[in-house]
């Protein structure tokens, strides 16, 4: 070999080589420059990815917290319901205890009050029976269903001594009061369909349609019987129990007892 030749390879392949170092270290810069944008895009990433992780915690913190105070307002609306709904318990049982005292001194009253009243309808039934007969019929059907209430265990004791006081209001009404009424009445063994005029009870009078015959009741015969001459009176004081005329003095005799 050519030593001229040798010595020119020898210097060339320095030059080869220095080549080569150059470009493998442009490649390692470039490769590492990428690699370190690519762990600066991967932190970015990484970064970002842990904000939102951040973000989603302070939304579900706040959701919480929302939760939370709603259970809180909502457990303070309970406890004063609860509260209230506890006095209202004891409100009751007091009530019911109340009324419990109440039911055993009625029962006691009861058994005082009802005899009472047995006897005040026995006493009214009497004062009827033994009255001048004037809305007969009517009067004792009421004594009937005083004492039919009387003996109902659905009928409160003050429904029972209303009733019975009623009655009485309307008895004593009867001795202040004028009226006129249909009725049937016997004179001598003879029925007559007569128009009545009740006077208080002072008096009690009767005439037929015709006007022929006229009868007052005798409370001390215990029956009627002819009345003569009082038709006219009669007539006038009939109109005024039906407010046909206006309230004037009348001319009818009075039975002494």
């Amino acid at each position: 070999m050519d030593i001229k030749k040798i010595f020119i390879t020898l210097l060339t392949v320095p030059f080869l080589v220095g080549q080569e170092t150059n470009q493998d270290e442009t490649v390692n810069d470039r490769e590492l420059m990428e690699k370190a944008i690519e762990i600066e895009a991967s932190s970015s990433n990484a970064a970002a990815d842990r904000q939102s992780y951040i973000d989603n915690i302070d939304n579900q913190i706040i959701i919480l917290i929302g939760d939370i105070q709603f259970l809180s307002q909502q457990l303070d609306l309970t406890n004063i319901y609860n509260r209230q709904l506890q006095e209202l318990i004891e409100s009751q049982e007091a009530e019911i205890v109340s009324i419990n005292e109440q039911m055993a001194e009625l029962d006691k009253t009861n058994r005082g009050i009802l005899p009472k009243l047995e006897e005040m309808v026995n006493t009214l039934s009497s004062i009827v029976e033994n009255d001048t007969p004037f809305l007969l019929t009517e009067r004792l059907s009421r004594i009937d269903d005083l004492k039919d209430i009387l003996v109902q265990s659905n009928v409160s004791t003050s429904e029972k001594f209303r009733r019975v006081f009623e009655a009485y209001q309307i008895e004593n009404e009867y001795g202040r009061t004028i009226e006129a009424y249909r009725d049937e009445i016997l004179i001598d063994s003879e029925t007559f369909n007569v128009e009545v005029f009740r006077l208080g009870r002072v008096g009690l009078y009767a005439r037929t349609s015709d006007g022929k015959n006229t009868a007052m009741y005798s409370k001390s015969q215990g029956k009627w019987i002819k009345k003569r001459g009082i038709d006219n009176e009669l007539v006038v004081a009939l109109k005024i129990a039906r407010k046909e005329l206006p309230p004037s003095l009348l001319k009818l005799p009075v039975e002494r007892i």
